[in-house]
């Protein structure tokens, strides 16, 4: 081997020890880095104060409750006046009030496959899926955000696992999904408007908890229900539900990556509709979580909408406010099927002047049958959607009067 040879074989060694050192460096910054972005999600969501959510018709209570300011209340519309309503954002901070459509509009954000302009078209269980340029975006933000909830969950389970009382109903567990769907959402310029009564979501910060019986404790409790019209939903429904509350979620849900964890570790309510016992099991449970004060958050349709109108309801969900004495409160999610259609593996656009929740007040089941239930909460629904969310022939008879 000549010396020439030599040279260039130590020079080769040097550039591997060299480029191996800065790999080293890479993956030590990347790791302080996790590390760092997961402590302080954890330490946020450990020391959150959260609040319970008080859904029974108290006088005193709602006597007690700071008058909105200005800026940041929110008058619920007046179909016969205005076509557009005045929002504001629900993340603690009074905001510019921005216009959103109102319900009962002709007009649709809802976009054809050739409007999404899709970079690649696949196959997922039989169904034509599209993925766009904002589609990469949010895969991008999902990416990066994503291994930061994970071990902020893990911390949390940990702690709730082996310190007594840190961690009731897993509720700061819960608290850091909270927080990853609203910096998603966030970013992906995604966030929804919020309006209705607003306040409901708002009481209780101050509350001190005390030790009380079921019967006395579950006068914070209520069934919230919302019409199912994308996987969005989940997020979006984060973004507005500040207290702790369980979801009834299907129970192979529990296999997607993120959410999944969520669910099992936050103790939620997951039903397999093919078995009778599962069902008996998550009537009981969610039962148990009403009398015990913790709200629950189900789907009365049961599933997602393929098209986004709203589906008529399955039967047993209101039978739990029922048995457990809790009003039910209807929240209306308007266009999540146009940012997130069944055909979009991932959003397709942007939710900006789109996204819209309206709080409901809430409904007596006292008294009640479960026809006339039904037949309110859908009312309510179907008041603060859009028209191309109604039922076919709903629609059809509201454009022709």
């Amino acid at each position: 081997m000549t010396q020439h040879d030599m040279c260039r074989q130590n020079n080769g060694g040097r550039l591997s020890r060299s480029n191996t050192g800065s790999i080293r460096v890479v993956s030590t910054t990347l790791t302080i880095i996790l590390a760092f972005t997961s402590s302080m999600m954890v330490a946020t969501t450990a020391f959150h104060s959260t609040p319970q959510i008080s859904c029974a018709n108290n006088n005193a209570l709602r006597a007690s409750l700071q008058t909105p300011t200005p800026e940041t209340q929110i008058t619920p519309p007046s179909p016969s006046t205005t076509n557009r309503v005045p929002l504001s954002h629900h993340d603690g901070q009074a905001t510019t009030p921005t216009m959103i459509q109102s319900a009962g509009s002709a007009s649709s954000h809802v976009l054809s496959i050739d409007d999404m302009n899709p970079i690649f078209k696949f196959n997922k269980n039989g169904k034509e899926k599209v993925l766009n340029a904002t589609g990469l975006y949010h895969l991008f933000i999902i990416v990066i955000t994503m291994p930061f909830w994970l071990v902020s969950m893990g911390v949390l389970q940990w702690l709730g696992d082996n310190i007594e009382g840190f961690d009731e109903n897993r509720a700061k567990f819960d608290y850091s999904g909270k927080v990853w769907c609203r910096t998603y959402l966030k970013w992906t310029d995604c966030y929804p408007e919020i309006a209705g009564d607003v306040a409901r979501l708002q009481t209780s910060t101050q509350t001190t908890q005390t030790t009380t019986t079921i019967e006395d404790n579950n006068d914070g409790a209520c069934l919230f229900v919302a019409n199912h019209a994308s996987f969005l939903d989940i997020a979006v429904l984060c973004c507005v539900l500040d207290p702790v509350f369980k979801f009834i979620a299907k129970d192979e849900l529990k296999k997607l990556p993120g959410v999944g964890k969520q669910l099992v570790g936050g103790e939620h309510v997951l039903i397999d509709r093919t078995t009778k016992r599962s069902q008996l099991r998550t009537f009981k449970q969610a039962i148990t979580y009403l009398q015990n004060g913790v709200p629950i958050m189900a789907f009365p349709e049961g599933a997602r909408s393929p098209d986004g109108r709203l589906m008529p309801f399955k039967g047993g969900i209101f039978s739990m406010a029922v048995k457990a004495k809790v009003p039910i409160v209807p929240l209306s999610l308007a266009n999540t099927h146009a940012v997130m259609p069944s055909a979009g593996f991932v959003p397709v656009q942007s939710g900006r002047g789109k996204l819209r929740v309206f709080v409901h007040d809430e409904i007596s089941v006292e008294g009640k049958s479960e026809e006339e239930i039904v037949r309110e909460v859908r009312e309510a629904l179907l008041s603060e959607l859009p028209l191309d969310q109604h039922p076919l022939e709903e629609e059809e008879e509201e454009l022709g009067s």
